[in-house]
């Protein structure tokens, strides 16, 4: 029942935007600059900001509601390292928008999954650009192959994973390996594509 809910808001979704361009889709939230790694191709992240306040958050939730937006997204940094991570989805989800997440997904933990259950997350993505650990890049499936395993099992909310190929990544051909795994365990899959220096 849950995901023929989802699919029918996604298609009312779809169809609001396809008749109307006087709101916005989607919008990205970044409620926590910090994170965890620092990947190089990334510009997104630091190591020393502080969380937005929960109140500051909810406002903005507020605020994008009122114009229309029909999916909040929130991103980073690594946004689960948010103190009140899971009290940000209740307003989206009060508000009756769709409420996704961006992580790198060091944090997936049983606990923390059932805790995103709850909170009412709909949609996540977490980005993998190797199949080993490097210089440019911690998301690697070698290190977070057993949190896809716990997302497999327990996540109810729809699960895809990113690559980025391009830029300083070292091994492009890794995406192939790590989309035969999301497709594997169930998952989607999609892929990003970024310039270096040089365009």
């Amino acid at each position: 029942m849950k995901k023929v809910s989802m699919l029918l808001r996604e298609a009312r979704f779809i169809s609001r935007g396809l008749f109307s361009t006087k709101h916005p889709i989607l919008a990205q939230m970044i409620p926590m600059r910090r994170c965890n790694l620092s990947c190089k191709y990334c510009n997104e992240y630091d190591k020393t900001s502080d969380p937005v306040p929960i109140e500051t958050v909810k406002r903005r939730i507020d605020l994008l509601a009122g114009l229309g937006t029909s999916i909040i997204t929130i991103s980073g940094g690594e946004p689960m390292l948010h103190p009140q991570i899971y009290e940000i989805f209740a307003p989206i989800r009060l508000r009756g928008l769709t409420a996704g997440l961006i992580s790198n997904g060091y944090f997936m933990t049983r606990d923390r999954i059932e805790k995103l259950n709850a909170a009412g997350l709909e949609y996540l993505q977490i980005s993998i650009d190797n199949t080993t650990p490097d210089e440019v890049s911690q998301k690697s499936l070698k290190v977070l192959d057993r949190y896809l395993r716990y997302l497999s099992e327990y996540a109810e909310f729809h699960v895809s994973i990113n690559s980025v190929i391009g830029g300083a990544v070292n091994n492009p051909e890794d995406a192939l390996a790590v989309a035969r795994r999301a497709v594997e365990l169930g998952f989607s899959n999609s892929l990003g594509i970024i310039h270096d220096g040089s365009g």
